[in-house]
């Protein structure tokens, strides 16, 4: 037995008869209001934060589904479609993508002005090429979207093929007439 306990054993008679002071219940009944008090605002203050948390954590959801998930893809290619697409565009870029290696080499024998008309009509049909994209990444598989993306391919290959023959025209010119030039010369 612990020595405290033994003391109140053994004087017990000396705790039992006298009253608490005046105002002792008084005292003791505002303490426990208090206390009760501040137990209902840490708990108010427990169930504001918890719900501010939720809070926080659904409107984060939202952002990111909406940001990473939902949103439409900023540009759709033909090969997102289907395989059979995929093997159409992959033919149109490869050899719009030839004849762009050929319009470069190319470049050099023309005219700043033809260059610059030639850069004008690329970058215009580089933006029709981007708006279809994304009206294709609003709209996948829409049928009429597809057919004008490779009208688009078709067009732009037109354009480069009739740049490097317009380009290889001006090279043969270019050169008959130096060959004209020193023949006149000897």
């Amino acid at each position: 037995m612990d020595e405290l306990e033994k003391f109140i054993r053994e004087n017990k008679e000396m705790f039992t008869n006298e009253e608490p002071m005046e105002g002792h219940f008084e005292r003791f009944e505002g303490r426990l209001r208090f206390q009760q008090r501040r137990n209902r605002i840490r708990q108010i203050y427990r169930i504001t934060s918890m719900a501010a948390v939720g809070l926080l954590l659904i409107a984060s959801s939202i952002f990111v589904y909406d940001r990473y998930f939902d949103a439409a893809p900023a540009s759709f290619r033909l090969g997102d479609i289907s395989p059979e697409l995929q093997k159409v565009e992959y033919y149109f870029t490869s050899q719009i993508d030839q004849t762009t290696t050929g319009v470069d080499s190319l470049s050099h024998y023309t005219d700043k002005i033809t260059k610059d008309a030639m850069h004008q009509e690329i970058a215009r049909m580089d933006s029709l090429h981007t708006n279809l994209q994304k009206k294709m990444g609003l709209n996948p598989g829409d049928e009429r979207i597809v057919n004008a993306m490779i009208s688009y391919y078709q067009a732009r290959l037109k354009v480069m093929q009739d740049f490097v023959e317009m380009l290889n025209q001006i090279k043969q010119n270019n050169n008959s007439k130096n060959v004209n030039h020193e023949n006149t010369l000897l």
